[in-house]
Parts: structure tokens; C-alpha cells; sequence
């Protein structure tokens, strides 16, 4: 039998799964995901693989930037896409508008912050950037980490919006060396 992919929905999922979770609950801590993306293939295969981690059928995404990612997005998925502004799962690719993108998200209301965004960020290299300051919870005191622009940029917007608690958008940023972060949606960049 000839399959489409290498990647296995069951236990590729389940181990991409936990890293996600690793990557969400030690904000600022670098997962390698690269193994499972190298099983997808292709340009966008670190966004398909997160992709294929949290979508199914019965969630929607949008995508800023390339549309060829949203169609090969339901194509392995079968969500579908929505606009920017319903959409669940918001993934971002080079060029796209991320202010409008961050002012646009779904963060959830007061009795269902779950319903919030989750933000999928393509960044060039998440090793490449200066010197910042996070803190929030998941983080004892103030740990410092290498930021990307991206990010840095995703997170001042983010913070612009002065969400009252618990509201707020959940970021996984991706780059194409297989390398994923996460930042929830109550960790802060400190100021300098």
C-alpha cells in the first residue's frame, strides 16, 4: 500500500502532542519537532505537523499569508477554513499582516476564555534575535531568552490589546530548523 505521508496520525500525533504541551507549559523553552515535520515534507512541514497535532474535522483555522498552506491544511486535516476573525487555530506565514492578524483573533470571553485563538507563528530562526525577559506563570521570577523578531513583535501587539484576565491569545512559533516554542497566553515580555 502507498501512503501520502510518513507521518502516523495516531503515534506521531500523540508524541508531537506531548511536545506541544512541553513547549506550552515551560514558556520559552525550545521543543524539537523536526523529526515528525521531516515526515510531512514540503515548505510548510512544520505547520502541517502542528497542524496535524491539534486539527481535525470538527475545528476551524484561517491562514494569513500563503493560501496554498490552507488548502493543504484541509487536505490533511479536513477543518476548515474560516475567516480570520471565527477562526480557532490562526496560522501566520512570512509576509502576512500580523498586527491585523493579533487585533482580528478571537480572545475569548469572560465565561469561556477557552474560546480564545491559538496563533501558529513562522518565524526565520528562533535562535536569532536579542536578549528578553518573560515571566508569567510556568516561569519562576524572570527567565531570559534569545527572541526572534517575530515573536518579539507578536508580543508587544498582543500585550497592546490589554486583555483582562483570563482572556488573551496562546502562541506556538515554528521555524524550518524543527524548532517550536510556546507562550501562553498570560506569560509577559518584560520591558528592558
Amino acid at each position: 500500500m502507498n501512503k501520502a505521508y510518513e507521518f502516523d496520525f495516531v503515534y506521531d500525533t500523540q508524541a508531537g502532542f506531548r511536545l506541544l504541551l512541553e513547549a506550552l507549559s515551560n514558556p520559552g523553552r525550545t521543543v524539537e519537532l523536526g523529526a515528525l515535520a521531516q515526515k510531512l515534507d514540503g515548505t510548510y512541514a512544520m505547520q502541517l505537523t502542528v497542524a496535524a497535532i491539534l486539527l481535525d474535522n470538527e475545528v476551524n483555522f484561517a491562514v494569513c499569508g500563503d493560501p496554498e498552506l490552507a488548502d493543504r491544511i484541509t487536505e490533511l486535516t479536513l477543518a476548515q477554513p474560516v475567516n480570520l476573525s471565527a477562526a480557532q487555530y490562526i496560522f501566520v506565514t512570512a509576509g502576512a499582516d500580523l498586527p491585523e492578524v493579533v487585533a482580528r483573533a478571537k480572545c475569548g470571553t469572560l465565561r469561556d476564555p477557552q474560546q480564545s485563538a491559538t496563533v501558529i507563528l513562522a518565524a526565520a530562526d528562533l535562535q536569532v534575535g536579542k536578549l528578553q525577559k518573560l515571566s508569567g506563570p510556568g516561569i519562576k521570577g524572570v527567565q531570559e531568552i534569545i527572541m526572534c523578531p517575530e515573536l518579539q513583535e507578536a508580543l508587544l501587539l498582543r500585550d497592546a490589546q490589554c486583555y483582562e484576565y483570563p482572556l488573551g491569545l496562546d502562541f506556538f512559533v515554528v521555524d524550518k530548523r524543527g524548532c517550536l516554542m510556546g507562550i501562553p497566553r498570560k506569560t509577559r515580555l518584560e520591558s528592558r
